[in-house]
This record gives structure tokens, sequence and C-alpha cells, in this order.
């Protein structure tokens, strides 16, 4: 039984390869007309082996190829066709030594290397070879494998045989792919998809015209296979846009050919990057199509991993009863039909949909029984201790989610030795990520730094940039906690050139995430809204929509903060500063995102900051609706901190309104709250209405003439609710039942601090050179750059430059930027006094 219950398992490997079932209908067709009764059999034999592996009986597929093979011993093409489906047959029962063994003394056994009929025999066998090694192997062999397909791919180009030349570059891709997921380097997934794209054209329809009815369908089912493997590609690169489109198309083809396997897989696959888009029906759908074809062709694994995917779907689309009614119907179909696969891929997806009720623990002791269970199913031994560790991993990360830590945090030990034991590299790297947020959120900080020392020295043994930059983003975490900020800083730079240098946007997006959070921590808000400006950008391109909205409502906040931080005494008749414009339209954007991503709790924190900024801007009676709205949703999912804000907001509106003794009712419940949850800030914050000492300085400004905009001040929750939150970054964004981030608490302004507006001309050469500097660094990767450099000298080229134009003419709009800037202005210093010199607002 293949390893199908465990999480994770890709289709690629059925997807990518080669079918065998043209070998099982030309044997069929032989057994009818052969006399002789001992190659009679070997053909049927044959092809009933290959009509049990299209059953997913592997095992019975093995007994019988070889049974064909050892009559077939002195019938060279029946003996090769008999080799290729053992071979497959033995991967797909996770017998890989034995099938590579296997193909290895085929190609010995070759004997006329000059003859056409023998360079096809060991170009198939040279391609079941590369298919053997690509999945689940240790480095050396996959890297075999793309040597193996590259000869393949060499002798059937020279045979002049185009599909069979396409069939082989799907191999070499398969490997280059799988090298890439165990590895994470850019350079694999780009060789692959060349490959794919050259199979693509060979398996055109007019190179494959004139062929016979059955090579028209084999070029039609490489076709959909070369799709795939580019849907797979992209989407490793983050290019999901793409990725769900070629996988779109494959599925479209599937259906045609009615090949229901490959259909069902492709469309379970398809389903999983609708939900990495935020697809949540579309994915329900494609999901529940997958789950149906499983359903009829009986393949409880397949039914297992799409009943997850399905449940995922439900969940993220707030279908929680759904979900529940689902799991609870084919836990009993299983059990009735005593699935032992079947129910284990049940009490997974089961578990998710507790995870969502709110029970971790229950959820967790899902997960060990799905353990428990998997023993009694045929898996080999180094497949199931594969399922226990990364079982026992997720547990740990329901334990986390259910802010049980230190279970959490002995899980993912355990999951760690586990792995350890394996020598699997990657898994045991991903492991401590677990053990990371663990330490952190146990006030650890210290062993948090350990671990992703082990992780990065493991990721560069690896060359694997990726989870590299992933584990110096979790040392940020673990820095920040610390307050070393300025070291947190140097390495949340460090993790976005390891990221831009791999081009990979979603962890650019995290490093800038952590970049803004750090620069609100020391009070820099225009760096801070600079860096959550260009990470919203950055997760848009990469499709990543809620992670978009959450920037959008870091940059809110930190334009309010500035805004806060600039803005003096003003009167309500006064022109609005552009600076508090600016604030309140950003406010609005980011609600406006957060409710398109249909995150409630993303919505709850937008409106907090609309709400704000509306008060500051003269529109307190607007602002009443929204913190109501919000305080129900925070009531509701037991967001204790946010809840103790909203009362305090209150507060201050009621202060708008005159109501004194109203606002001194809503700060007594905010001070018990935040006393509830050790928060020292918001308590002092609520006291200083409570014992009325920001009346008595709103009368003194009163008697002065002053009528300044009622100050609100940043909430004492906020900074660290979304701090460096680990691998997701502050930009994994809220979540219910999700431990409390590891960042700092940033200094706010205090609450009765009054609001100052900017220069009436406008923002000054100062601040327009910082924003200048500032956009230039994060385009050239640099950490420092001197106001007189040229940027062109400095790393800024071509392509670049016309980014920092256009980012620079939304920055400042009405200032006109010449297509020749870059040349009559080279530096910062000469672009800033030319945008101050044109400044209009």
């Amino acid at each position: 039984m293949p390893v199908g219950i465990s999480r994770g398992y890709e289709p690629g490997r059925i997807l990518l390869q080669l079918p065998i079932s043209q070998i099982g209908t030309k044997h069929r067709d032989l057994s009818q007309n052969e006399s002789d009764p001992e190659l009679r059999n070997a053909s049927v034999a044959l092809s009933e082996a290959v009509a049990e592996f299209a059953l997913n009986h592997g095992e019975a597929a093995v007994q019988l190829a070889r049974e064909a093979r050892d009559i077939f011993q002195e019938t060279s093409e029946g003996r090769s066709d008999a080799t290729r489906v053992l071979m497959v047959a033995l991967t797909d029962v996770e017998s890989r030594q034995e099938a590579i063994q296997l193909g290895e003394a085929a190609l010995l056994g070759l004997t006329s290397p000059d003859s056409d009929a023998e360079k096809r025999r060991r170009a198939l066998v040279l391609q079941s070879l590369a298919e053997a090694a690509a999945f689940r192997c240790r480095g050396e062999l996959r890297t075999k494998a793309v040597s193996w397909a590259e000869e393949a791919i060499a002798i059937q180009k020279d045979l002049g045989d185009k599909i069979m030349e396409g069939y082989a570059n799907l191999a070499m891709a398969s490997a280059l792919i799988q090298k890439g997921v165990k590895a994470h380097q850019r350079k694999h997934y780009q060789r692959s998809i060349k490959a794919l794209k050259l199979a693509l054209e060979l398996f055109a329809p007019s190179e494959a015209s004139d062929a016979a009815p059955e090579l028209s369908a084999l070029a039609r089912s490489g076709e959909a296979r070369a799709l795939h493997g580019l849907a797979s590609a992209c989407g490793r690169l983050e290019d999901f846009r793409s990725s769900v489109s070629r996988a779109r198309e494959a599925a479209a083809i599937w259906q045609e050919l009615g090949y229901r396997m490959e259909e069902a897989l492709e469309l379970e696959f398809l389903a999983r990057l609708q939900l990495q888009l935020g697809q949540y029906k579309e994915g329900r759908k494609s999901g529940e199509e997958a789950l149906k074809i499983f359903i009829g062709l009986k393949l409880s694994i397949w039914q297992g991993v799409t009943l997850r995917t399905l449940v995922k779907a439900l969940l993220r689309g707030k279908k929680v009863k759904e979900a529940r009614k689902l799991v609870n119907r084919r836990m009993a179909l299983f059990k009735e039909a005593e699935d032992m696969v079947g129910i284990c891929g049940a009490l997974d997806a089961t578990a998710e949909v507790v995870m969502a009720e709110g029970d971790a623990v229950q959820a967790a002791e899902l997960l060990k029984e799905a353990v428990k269970k998997g023993k009694e199913t045929k898996m080999k031994d180094r497949q199931f201790r594969k399922y226990e560790a990364t079982m026992t991993a997720e547990q740990a990360n329901f334990y986390l989610q259910g802010q049980k830590y230190d279970d959490a945090l002995q899980h993912a030990k355990n999951a760690f030795y586990l792995f350890e034991k394996m020598d699997c590299q990657v898994e045991m790297a991903t492991t401590l990520s677990t053990m990371v947020m663990a330490h952190l959120c146990l006030e650890h900080p210290q062993q948090a730094l350990e671990d992703t020392k082990r992780a990065i020295r493991i990721y560069e043994g690896l060359n694997d940039k990726k989870g590299e930059g992933l584990a110096w983003i979790n040392h940020c975490s673990g820095l920040t906690k610390m307050g070393d900020f300025d070291e947190a800083m140097k390495v949340a730079h460090k993790a976005r050139d390891i990221f831009a240098s791999q081009k990979l946007l979603i962890g650019e997006g995290q490093s800038l995430d952590h970049l803004s959070s750090l620069h609100m921590t020391s009070g820099d808000f225009a760096k801070s809204a600079t860096c959550a400006k260009r990470a919203r950008q950055i997760f848009n391109e990469a499709a990543c929509f809620r992670q978009e909205a959450f920037m959008a409502w870091a940059e809110a906040e930190a334009l309010f903060g500035l805004a806060q931080s600039q803005a003096e005494d003003f009167k309500s008749d006064q022109e609005l500063p552009e600076v508090c414009t600016k604030a309140s339209e950003a406010a609005e954007e980011s609600l406006r995102l957060a409710r398109d991503a249909d995150d409630e709790l993303l919505m709850m924190h937008s409106m907090q900051v609309v709400a704000k900024t509306r008060i500051m801007c003269f529109r307190h009676w607007e602002a009443g609706p929204l913190v109501d709205e919000s305080l129900e949703i925070a009531q509701k999912n037991s967001q204790r901190m946010e809840e103790a804000s909203l009362w305090l907001l209150k507060a201050q509106i009621c202060i708008c309104d005159g109501e004194d003794d109203k606002a001194k009712e809503n700060a007594i419940k905010s001070r018990d709250i935040f006393e509830e949850v050790g928060n020292d800030q918001g308590m002092e914050q609520a006291r200083e209405i409570i014992d009325g000492d920001y009346l008595r300085q709103q009368r003194e400004e009163d008697e002065r003439g002053i009528t300044s905009a009622t100050p609100m001040a940043m909430m004492p929750s906020e900074s660290q609710m979304y701090g460096s939150g680990g691998i997701g970054g502050r930009s994994g964004g809220p979540g219910p039942g999700q431990p409390p981030m590891a960042m700092a608490q940033a200094p706010a302004p205090s609450a009765a601090a009054p609001a100052v507006p900017p220069p009436k001309g406008g923002p000054t050469l100062k601040q327009i050179e910082e924003t200048v500097q500032d956009i230039a660094m994060s385009l050239i990767g640099a950490d420092d750059l001197e106001m007189d450099a040229a940027l062109m000298d400095a790393g800024l080229d071509s392509l670049a430059s016309v980014e920092f134009q256009n980012t620079l003419t939304k920055e400042f709009r009405g200032v006109p930027m010449p297509s020749t800037l870059m040349f009559d202005f080279p530096t910062s210093k000469e672009i800033a006094q030319h945008i101050k010199d044109n400044f209009r607002g």
C-alpha cells in the first residue's frame, strides 16, 4: 500500500510518468492471437498486472509482472515490456531500490547497442530508472535520475520518436522538480519548465497528426502531463495564477480522454492551488468533483487525501457544520467497509474540523488515533515511520494553535527525533520552526535562537535558499523578543536579500513585513509605512490577497502613527493636514481589502484603524458603529486584548460627545481586561481616562482656545498581536486560536497627546529624502546608501529604475517625473530636491 494516507502526497509521480496502459492493451491483444501457450500466459499475466496497477493494487501488479518477466526471458520485446511494468509497480509499493537494481541489470543485459530495437529498449529502461529515482530517494539518486532522463532524451531524439522524446523530457522535469522540493533552488524549477515546454511542443498535434490513434492519445495524454508539470513548477515558484490555469487545462484534457483517475488527481491538485489563491468556492467544487470520482473508483487512499483538501475548502469558506457532516458521513462509510486506510484519512480530516471548532487537544488525539490505525495498514516500516513523524509534527502545530505551548514543544521535539532517525533533513528543519514558535510563546528566546541556528545550518548544507530565508525570519523573531532590534533589523534585511535573489515574492513580502513592524517599534512610522506598502504590492503580485489585505492594515496603522506624531494642534474648521488624509485613505483601503478577503478578524482590526482616523479627522460620530461591529467580532472570537482596546476606543468617542461618565465606564471595562491579560500600557491609558487626567488636559486646552483632534493612540494590542510571527511573519495575519506573536510592544503616543499637523507646504525636504532613500534601498537591496551616490552605479538597474520611478510617481502625486529622471537627477539628493521644488500635494 503506498504511503497515500500521509499528508502532502503528491500526484506528480503518477501524472508525470509514461503510462503503462498501452503495454496492457498491447498484451491483451497478443494473448488472443498468440499460439504459444506459455507466451499467451505471459501476455495474460502482464495485461492483468497493468489492470491491477490501475486499481491501485500494487503488490498484485508486482507479482503478475514478475511471472510475466520470468516467462518472457527469451523474448526481448516481451521481457522489456514486463521489466517496464515491474519497475513501475515496484516503485509504486516503495521498493525503489529493487526497481533501480532491476533497471541497471536490464541495461547490462542489452547486447546489441547499435540496433534501433535495442536503443528503444535502452531508452525505456533509462526512463524507468529516472522515474524510480526521482521520488523519495536520496540526493545522489535524484541527480542520477536527471542523467538517466537526459540519455533517454538523446536516444529518442536520435530515433526520431517525438512522442517518446516528450515523455523522456517529462521524466527529467519530474526529477528536477523533486530536486527543488528537497532543497529549493530556483534553477531546478527553471530547468524543469524548459523541459516541460519542450515536451509540449513535441506532443503538439502537428507532430502527432499522422500517428496511429493510440499514439495520438498517448501524445494528448503527454500534453496533459506536461501541463500538470508546469502547474507544479509554477506553483513552486509562487506563480499561482499560471499554476491554476495550467492545472485547469490539464483537467480538461483528462476529461476529454476519459482518464478518470488522472482527472481526479488533477482536480485534487487544482483544489489545493485554488485554496492557495483564496478561491475557496472554486476549491470546494474541484475537491467535490475529485472525491466523487475517487469514490467511484474505490480508491480509499485518494479519498482520504481529497477529503482533507475538501474539508479545508469548507472551513476556509466558514462552512464548519458542512465540514463536520461530511467527515462524519465518510467515517461511517469507511468503518462499515472496514477500510483502515480510509479511516486514517477520515481521522486526519476530522482533526481539521475539530481544530476549527476550537478543541486543539481533541484534534491532536485524533491524529494519534490515526497513527495507531496506520499500523494496521500494509505500509512498509519506513513508510509508517515517516507517517508517524509527520502526524506527530502536525499534533505539535495543533497544540501551538491551541496555545498549549508545552505540549507543542514536546511533540515538535518528538517529531524532530523521528525525522532525524530517518535523516529527513528538510522535515527536521521545518519541525525546528515549530519548536522556535513554542519557545517564543514560552518566553524562551535564547532557546529559540539556538534552534533557528540549527535550522540555518541544515538549509545551508542543502543549499536551500528558501528554507534558509525562512529560518532567518524565525531568527529575527527571536532577536526581537530579546529586544535586540538593531540586530533583528539586519537579519530581516538578510532574509529579504535571500528571497529577492531567488525571486520568491512571499518570502520577500514576509521580510518586509518584519521590517515594517521593527520600524514601528522604533517609532519610525514613515519607514514602517514604506515597507508595509511595498509588502502589500508584492503580495498582490503573488496573488496572496489575504496577506495583501493584512499589509494594507499595517500600512494604515503606520500612517496613522505618522499623523499622530506630526499633527500639531489644528482646528476643525481648518484644512485637514495631508498626512491625516493619507492615513484616512489608507485605513479605508485596508477595510475594503479585508472585506474582499472575507477575513472577519482582519476586518475587525481594519475597522479599528478606520475609526481612529475618523476621530482624528473630526468625524467621531462615524466611528461609533465601526467600533461596535469590531467589538462584537472580538467578543465572539474571544479576542480579549482587542476587546480591551475597543472599550478604550469607545471611551474616547464618549469624550468627543461630552459623555464623561460613559467614558469612565468604558475605560473601567478596558482597564479590567488589560489587567486580566497583563498589558500595563493599556491599563495606563485606561487609567488616564478613569482618573480624569485626560479630561483635565482637554479643559486646559479649551481655556487656551485650542480645539485639537481627539488623539487616538496606537491600540496597545496591535504591535504585539502581529509582531514577528515566525515563518508566517506578521503577514500571517490574525486567526482564531493563534498564539501570541513575539514582537515587543511598540511605544505608542500617550492617549492625551494632541495631534500635530505637518507643515502647510507639504512634506519637508528631509522627509522626502528619507522616502526616496527607503524606496531606492529596497529596490537595490542595500542597508545603507549615501544621498550623493549615483543610484545607477549603486546597483539600480534599468528594470528596477522603472519600478523606482513608478513608485515615486504614486508616492508624490502631482510631481512631474520625466522619462529621463535617472539621468537628469542621478542621486537621491537631487531627486528629492526635484520633488520638493515641484510638490503641489
